[in-house]
């Protein structure tokens, strides 16, 4: 009988070690819950969390397409393809780092999100959108010195995908699809930038990329500093950046205006 109770002692010792080995561990280290943090060999760095569609985080091995040369303007003026239908998930990722404000004025915080899957330099865009702001033939000429973080912010300015631009602006400002432009998201944080026009530009504005970037960067950013269209030809026969020139650079006039990315052009660079 005691024999019998020793035999049955050492099967439950067995049944139990048994039940303790993970499935498909071939009886190795137990396997980590799905989502912990745990080191990765060899480094011993943790693994970084999936971004949230909102919240600041860095993303990282940005696809890079920019000209070889070191110059930031002669990077920003390489076209290259993107589908101008092309729709990705909607998740925005902030592109890390912070840039001063070069001059004295009325601090405007704004931080630049980029489309997590777009083809884009983040970085370059953000140090696009840093300079852009800044120089004084922009909207710094009002007075305003433009700061970029990558935590709070009074607005953000985002790099998207068209069809997800599409699906946040159109409800707010018209279907932006029909030109395939740009928005100023009122009542959002957000300026939204379509990656399929910052790419490629517009035939309506010329073959100046570089001057249709930073057009839009004063366009849409005018917006969200309260500005309207305009539709007349400037001084000189320029285009006020404030006119659609995505869309076209004819005056209600008739008059064909001046491609034009700046609203104060005769400030200086």
């Amino acid at each position: 009988m005691t024999g019998a109770w020793v035999v049955a002692g050492v099967v439950t010792a067995v049944v139990l070690l048994i039940a303790l080995i993970p499935h498909g561990s071939g009886g190795g280290s137990p396997t980590a819950d799905i989502g912990a943090a745990r080191p990765e060999a060899p480094t011993g760095r943790l693994p970084e969390a999936s971004p949230s569609p909102d919240g600041p985080s860095a993303q990282r091995d940005l696809p890079v397409r920019t000209s070889a040369s070191p110059d930031p303007e002669a990077q920003a003026s390489v076209p290259f393809a993107l589908d101008a239908e092309l729709r990705l998930g909607g998740t925005f990722v902030t592109v890390p780092g912070e840039a001063a404000a070069p001059r004295p004025g009325r601090r405007v915080a704004y931080r630049v999100e980029i489309e997590q899957g777009l083809p884009l330099d983040g970085a370059l865009f953000a140090d696009m959108v840093q300079r852009t702001l800044n120089d004084p033939r922009s909207w710094s000429r009002d007075g305003l010195a433009f700061a970029r973080t990558d935590g709070a912010a009074s607005f953000v300015v985002r790099l998207s995908s068209p069809g997800t631009l599409h699906r946040i602006c159109s409800p707010i400002v018209g279907d932006t699809s029909r030109s395939n432009v740009s928005c100023n998201a009122t009542g959002t944080p957000w300026v939204m930038i379509n990656g399929s026009r910052w790419a490629q530009g517009s035939t309506a504005y010329g073959d100046d990329l570089l001057g249709y970037r930073r057009m839009l960067i004063n366009h849409e950013v005018g917006h969200r500093m309260g500005h309207q269209h305009s539709t007349g030809c400037a001084a000189g026969g320029l285009a006020p950046v404030m006119m659609q020139q995505t869309k076209s650079r004819v005056a209600d006039n008739g008059e064909l205006c001046e491609a034009n990315p700046w609203p104060y052009p005769s400030a200086g660079g």
